[in-house]
């Protein structure tokens, strides 16, 4: 039996466009070669067509157009890693520079790795940056080969400029002393899931307690970044590392409404998401899903 249903015309996926003219743009990121140098599980390598397949039938109210890119070469990473991130950083950087007319630009993970070449490409137009990130781990690693565990190590030691790196919802359960020790060059804000839920007094005064913590810079590029083991495991279970304390999902969504409206974000990172891990209803993919409908601003709000 055909399919008559005009609905995809008033979806997401109808204002499918190229790059030089997206609004949006979606760089994905389809490996999850530095989650298994970590330790990690395998299947994150599926998570950007997975949430990119369920933002695509989302109802659209507005028209803006978005484009979507593959960054991820899951074969050079496996041959030589390092060499791997120095070409994703000359590929982002050239994907953002051809995508003039886009205001987010939205990367999808795989692994948190992957927000080591965002920032350092977004370095080359900026020498100010404030990174997001709420995690359960610090991704501080002290390793010394590079894996989704070391991307704010790398980047306190390659950043030119003025890096500051907000971390919130850390576990000390989950976080090595080695990987607690000071960064060398950036400034690093680590405010505990206990720090958090005290200073917003049980998640209720979120804004509140953002606004002295991240205090907004004119002059700095903000980064929005998410490891999805961040959210407590009633939401988000298709991750390598299920965390049983994390999150609620309306105080994530209180620090991107925060990020875009207050700090006026343009660059979010979503990673660690693993759909082989998810249940049926791909429960982890559609708490994403709904984050990104507000980053993409295409609802009535």
């Amino acid at each position: 039996m055909s399919n008559h249903s005009k609905r995809d015309l008033e979806r997401i996926i109808s204002n499918n466009t190229e790059l030089k003219t997206a609004d949006i743009v979606f760089l994905k990121f389809s490996s999850d070669q530095g989650t298994i140098r970590n330790g990690g599980r395998r299947g994150s390598i599926f998570a950007p067509e997975a949430i990119v397949n369920i933002v695509k039938k989302l109802a659209s109210h507005s028209l803006l157009k978005w484009s979507e890119s593959e960054i991820a070469q899951p074969t050079l990473e496996k041959e030589n890693f390092e060499k791997a991130q120095i070409h994703y950083q000359q590929e982002i950087f050239k994907q953002i520079n051809e995508a003039k007319r886009a205001h987010k630009i939205i990367y999808l993970g795989g692994g948190h790795d992957h927000i080591y070449p965002a920032v350092m490409s977004i370095n080359q137009f900026t020498k100010k940056v404030v990174v997001i990130n709420l995690d359960a781990h610090l991704d501080t690693r002290t390793d010394e080969e590079a894996n989704s565990g070391t991307p704010f190590r790398q980047l306190d030691r390659d950043f030119s400029g003025d890096l500051k790196i907000i971390q919130l919802g850390i576990h000390e359960f989950a976080n090595t002393l080695s990987t607690m020790s000071n960064l060398k060059n950036a400034k690093e804000v680590v405010a505990t899931y206990e720090d958090v839920r005290y200073g917003t007094k049980n998640f209720t005064e979120t804004e509140k307690f953002l606004s002295r913590v991240i205090p907004y810079d004119q002059e700095s590029t903000y980064v929005f970044s998410l490891d999805a083991d961040a959210l407590e495991s009633a939401v988000m279970e298709g991750v390598s590392a299920v965390n049983h304390r994390g999150l609620p999902y309306h105080f994530v969504e209180d620090v991107l409404s925060y990020s875009i409206n207050q700090l006026h974000c343009q660059h979010f990172g979503i990673y660690e998401y693993n759909p082989l891990y998810d249940n049926l209803s791909q429960k982890g993919a559609r708490a994403i899903a709904g984050l990104i409908y507000k980053m993409m601003d295409v609802s009535l709000e």
